[in-house]
């Protein structure tokens, strides 16, 4: 499985960000050694709300903390940053541990989330479960798991892409209510801790 580091940031120029995102960032990352870039703007999601979620994938620890310091060797991508007053609020490091169907969508929804440990296959047969249900109102669902998120109280989370939050909403009550998906959260003793609404910027 890959990494994912992700930026939590304020900018002045949401739009200017998404562009340069949109058009000629992309190579730039590639040069650092991410193999994706993604970045959504929180919507609903309480103190989050206005925010910037910013996500560099990586094949490995050692490939993301070379990439989080040859970030600051690119003249362009800094003064992109200084362009639109980029603060950074939160930087953490995630573990890529089960995904299915694509990352594509016009909104997304974040699951905070904290459990007991679970190892990846526990991982890949629970969460391909809620896939079961969260496919008729997502395109993609993916989850992680904490590895470097400073003293927070999640230990992972859950995203899902769509092209409808509605959908998403109805397909997440149905998944949530099913016996099967409590027995597996009170196996692993998961607990939601809340939930930010998303649009996908690039």
């Amino acid at each position: 499985m890959s990494y994912s580091y992700v930026s939590i940031i304020s900018l002045t120029d949401v739009a200017g960000f998404a562009e340069a995102g949109n058009t000629w960032a992309p190579e730039h990352y590639r040069a650092l050694g991410a193999t994706t870039t993604t970045a959504s703007q929180a919507i609903m999601g309480g103190d989050m709300a206005g925010m910037v979620a910013v996500s560099f994938e990586f094949d490995s620890i050692d490939a993301a903390m070379r990439g989080q310091q040859a970030f600051y060797g690119d003249e362009r991508l800094v003064q992109l940053m200084q362009d639109h007053q980029v603060h950074i609020q939160r930087r953490s490091l995630m573990r890529i541990q089960a995904e299915f169907g694509e990352r594509t969508g016009e909104f997304g929804s974040v699951l905070y989330m904290t459990s007991a440990p679970i190892d990846d296959a526990t991982a890949q047969t629970n969460f391909g479960h809620n896939w079961g249900h969260i496919q008729h109102g997502a395109n993609g669902m993916m989850a992680m798991t904490a590895v470097a998120a400073g003293a927070a109280p999640f230990t992972g989370s859950v995203v899902t892409s769509t092209d409808s939050l509605d959908d998403l909403m109805a397909a997440s009550v149905k998944n949530f209510s099913d016996p099967a998906v409590a027995q597996m959260m009170a196996d692993t003793q998961t607990q939601v801790l809340g939930r930010v609404l998303v649009q996908r910027l690039f």
